[in-house]
């Protein structure tokens, strides 16, 4: 029987690594999106550990104790890259009540995040997809007991199944 952390890495690591071998980072979106997910999952265990309910607010600092940048960063981030595209694929531009969202832009020689100031003047939301990928298989690697512990989520392991009888 494999563990959790082998098989996070035959999951996660191995395929997201494949993304980043893409040429031009044409995996850079399907990349960003699974850390998205895969970093909450991780959030969420480390304020449950810690006592702290699973809060956006409380998701969101964690985020930016994590990625080493400020509240309005992580909180951007969060609005912006794991909502828009856990829910809809794509980044969002709109918050609530039409509120518009900074533009965004993702690059190489970006930091893992940064809200920065557009040529305009406004905010822009630099993100490197890859740095954001290795930080989180850098806190799954350094902390892989927490893959387990989750109750609604639990980690799915591989072996065979008995069947008695089809329904």
């Amino acid at each position: 029987m494999q563990t959790a952390a082998q098989l996070f890495d035959i999951w996660y690591v191995q395929p997201l690594r494949t993304l980043e071998r893409l040429p031009g980072g044409a995996g850079g979106f399907i990349a960003l999106g699974t850390s998205c997910f895969l970093y909450e999952r991780y959030a969420k265990a480390i304020l449950e550990a810690e006592g702290k309910p699973a809060s956006e607010t409380n998701l969101i600092n964690q985020f930016a104790e994590d990625f080493k940048t400020n509240n309005d960063t992580a909180k951007c981030f969060w609005q912006e890259m794991r909502h828009g595209l856990l829910h809809q694929g794509m980044p969002k531009k709109k918050d609530r009540g039409n509120v518009q969202l900074p533009p965004w832009a993702f690059e190489n020689n970006f930091p893992a995040v940064e809200l920065a100031t557009y040529l305009n003047g406004g905010p822009i939301l630099l993100v490197q997809p890859w740095k954001i990928m290795n930080r989180v298989i850098e806190l799954w690697e350094a902390k892989p007991d927490l893959l387990e512990a989750s109750d609604d989520f639990p980690w799915a392991s591989i072996g065979p199944v008995t069947v008695v009888r089809r329904i």
